[in-house]
């Protein structure tokens, strides 16, 4: 089975195709600024793919709160136009072939349980950490979805004060507060401060450790509920190696001090990076395809 695969972000759209259970194509576009546009670049590229695969279906990775059920994204999204209708009915209509959508942090996490970091593993969470943190409940490689189709939103967590995990524990979160405490004529970003940090800049070096601090704290809060087999983290964070080296050193200790020991998690970094919501998106197809 060949898999035309699509990934929606706001500022490009991933595609690629998965034929024999690989990713044999990858690449990406400009993100369209309009629904029109964007079908008809995503024609444009499956006829491009059907030169050299007999595609089977469609998958697509997507934000916003998505219905595979209904078929309909809700919520919102930086792709403003993707909302509040039956868009995969409409696309099976334009392809003429299965249509199966799913949210980017699930297939993310689908894709890391199922033939990722945690393939080994019954009990997976991911967690994915940007500008906030989402992630993805799976057991036996199949995504758990919850009564209210929350689950997985882990940044909704309240961790101090009336505060998010999404707003403590990013490295989003980390710039935001060292820029408030250092005025600068340009906005600093994560990686800005962690390089300050590791040239010995004092505010910097608080700051991290505030931000490997928080991400402890809500590693912990995920183990103790769930007692998964492992947390994957994936997102921005998983391209700097000396990051997780820190979040993992930071819950070492934390665990430690409550002695809990016992619930040490087994941390495990993205094994599919970038290209894990393509390939989520297509086991979410197979899945899907075989149910």
């Amino acid at each position: 089975m060949a898999i035309m695969l699509f990934d929606w972000g706001g500022s490009s759209v991933k595609y690629g195709v998965w034929d024999n259970g690989a990713l044999q194509i990858s690449a990406a576009a400009t993100t369209p600024s309009s629904w029109p546009a964007m079908k008809a670049l995503m024609m444009d590229i499956f006829r491009h793919c059907q030169r050299r695969f007999t595609l089977d279906g469609i998958a697509i990775s997507a934000p916003g709160n998505v219905d595979p059920d209904s078929g309909v994204i809700g919520g919102l999204s930086a792709i403003p136009y993707i909302h509040h209708f039956p868009l995969v009915a409409e696309l099976e209509t334009l392809f003429e072939l299965p249509v199966h959508i799913e949210n980017d942090a699930n297939a993310a996490g689908i894709a890391e349980a199922a033939v990722g970091a945690g393939r080994d593993k019954k009990q997976v969470l991911f967690v994915i950490v940007g500008s906030g943190v989402g992630g993805a409940i799976v057991r036996n490689k199949i995504l758990q979805r919850g009564s209210h189709k929350y689950a997985g939103e882990f940044g909704l967590m309240i961790l101090d004060d009336g505060h998010t995990f999404s707003e403590l524990g990013t490295a989003v979160a980390m710039a935001r507060r060292y820029n408030q405490r250092v005025p600068t004529a340009e906005k600093l970003s994560g990686a800005d401060v962690f390089q300050r940090a590791q040239e010995g800049d004092a505010v910097a070096l608080e700051e991290l450790a505030q931000f490997y601090h928080w991400m402890a704290v809500g590693l912990l809060n995920l183990q103790v509920c769930y007692d998964p087999d492992c947390i994957i983290i994936g997102g921005g964070i998983s391209a700097n190696d000396a990051l997780f080296a820190g979040i993992r050193q930071r819950l070492q200790a934390l665990v430690a001090e409550r002695g809990l020991t016992e619930f040490m998690p087994e941390v495990l970094l993205c094994q599919h990076r970038s290209s894990a919501n393509l390939i989520g998106a297509a086991v979410n197809f197979e899945q899907k395809m075989q149910a």
